[in-house]
């Protein structure tokens, strides 16, 4: 199959490929790119084959409609939300995209591909989570830097064969609720110096940190070995220190698609850990301002947000450990980032030390550890 590449130029669709023209100038390069809001989606890849050109364009186009939404309303809708939110018709999709806008197209007589951004109808998110009282929030975080390396032996590298760094530059981490960008390696990241800042030595992360200015940085390390690739985020984002850490099988051999998913989840826990903090209940806060922590918790402790892996046997351990956890004296805003069916990633805030936290979780009938690569969590 011979693939045409095209110059991304507007042009609206006729009647049975839906009207893309919403508004004047559909279709300028990097629309959505240029505007730094929760409301646009940039850099989403479509790949679709169909029984000609024109249905291969028109179902990648309902497709990408369908994808931009659905990531501005997990956006800007806390993660125990997610359940209320509804099921859209391709009628109710066409009536929230504002503007679609073309990067890169190509095709056949019977494939499209394309990379687009697209442009959500600010109002029409509004009014639709108003009128199911969903709640949500625009705040976004403060702008971070992501340093994506590469752990390879004694070596660090910028990419890697697994395209780690390309994964992440391929999201899209400029309208989300935790702006980001991506930043080189300086020369003083060696690897000495990231065993170092990956064992919590004093004085190591900040002796990378300093080379990037004032935002934060989360430093994204990836280790590919033996069918695995673990992915690490160390140093500190909008909410404070990270040291959270995954690993994944490499299905099928194909290490860059599991390279893909790890940036995606990764950011994604980005965002979780920011928007936790977000929806923090106010009474829950004038307790802290007035006893200076949690409820339970030593007056003057700081407040940490911890990320750990629970693990269980199946669903039904899953949501007894779940609901024990909520009653453990101390531990605010529980959410969970991923769930599979062994494991899940949670967040939650606990004021007190982490000596402190593993007592109360011991005394709750938990185990918690602080392995290599992230605390885990388990029914004793």
């Amino acid at each position: 199959m011979t693939l045409t590449p095209r110059r991304p130029m507007p042009a609206p669709y006729a009647v049975a490929c839906r009207l893309f023209a919403l508004v004047a100038g559909l279709g300028a390069p990097g629309l959505a790119a240029a505007e730094e809001t929760p409301y646009a989606v940039s850099k989403i890849a479509v790949d679709i084959t169909a029984k000609d050109a024109v249905a291969a364009k028109d179902t990648a186009m309902a497709d990408a409609e369908r994808r931009a939404v659905d990531v501005v309303l997990r956006r800007l809708v806390p993660f125990a939300a997610y359940p209320q939110l509804p099921i859209l018709s391709q009628d109710d999709v066409e009536g929230m995209v504002r503007n679609v806008s073309f990067l890169r197209e190509q095709n056949s007589t019977t494939r499209y591909i394309a990379t687009l951004d697209v442009s959500v109808n600010e109002l029409a998110v509004k009014q639709l989570l108003a009128s199911r009282n969903i709640p949500f929030s625009e705040a976004r975080g403060p702008r971070i830097a992501i340093l994506p390396v590469v752990f390879e032996g004694d070596a660090v590298k910028r990419e890697g064969g697994g395209g780690w760094r390309q994964a992440w530059t391929d999201l899209d981490l400029s309208h989300g609720m935790v702006p980001a960008d991506i930043v080189e390696p300086p020369p003083s990241l060696d690897a000495a110096t990231l065993k170092a800042i990956l064992a919590g030595k004093p004085g190591a992360y900040a002796a990378v940190e300093g080379s990037f200015g004032d935002a934060p940085l989360v430093i994204a390390v990836a280790v590919a070995a033996g069918g695995t690739f673990t992915t690490r985020l160390v140093g500190a984002d909008g909410v404070g220190a990270i040291n959270f850490g995954r690993a994944d099988k490499v299905t099928g051999g194909d290490i860059k698609s599991t390279s893909r998913d790890a940036a995606a989840t990764a950011s994604a826990i980005l965002e979780t850990r920011w928007k936790v903090m977000q929806s923090r209940p106010p009474k829950v806060e004038q307790v802290r301002q007035e006893q200076g922590g949690v409820p339970g918790a030593p007056q003057g402790e700081p407040e940490r947000n911890v990320v750990a892996v629970v693990e269980f046997a199946g669903l039904k351990q899953w949501q007894e450990i779940r609901s024990r956890l909520m009653q453990v004296t101390g531990i605010q805003a529980l959410e969970v980032n991923s769930l599979s069916a062994r494991t899940a990633s949670i967040t939650f805030d606990y004021a007190g030390s982490l000596g402190r936290l593993q007592k109360e979780l011991d005394q709750n009938g938990f185990v918690f550890e602080n392995r290599e690569d992230n605390f885990v969590l388990r029914s004793r």
